[in-house]
């Protein structure tokens, strides 16, 4: 699995998903291509924002994880 696949799966596991958009664990993608395609809105933006990580900047983990996470909490 590629580190966007991983950094994406840490964030559809975020138990704000499952709660408020009552999306299950076992629907979800596993991967980026996967999630572009998901008829979900919020897990199609969360895989477009992991998705725009181009390797050229340099964003850690822990930026990506404030950044999604901001996010998340404002589409609330």
């Amino acid at each position: 699995m590629a580190r966007k696949d991983d950094i994406l799966r840490s964030f559809l596991t975020h138990e704000l998903l499952e709660s408020k958009y009552d999306i299950k664990k076992e629907e979800l993608p596993s991967s980026i291509r996967e999630a572009l395609n998901s008829d979900k809105s919020i897990i199609k933006a969360i895989a477009l924002i992991v998705e725009g990580l181009d390797g050229s900047t340099q964003v850690t983990d822990s930026v990506l994880r404030n950044q999604v996470t901001q996010f998340l909490n404002e589409a609330l």
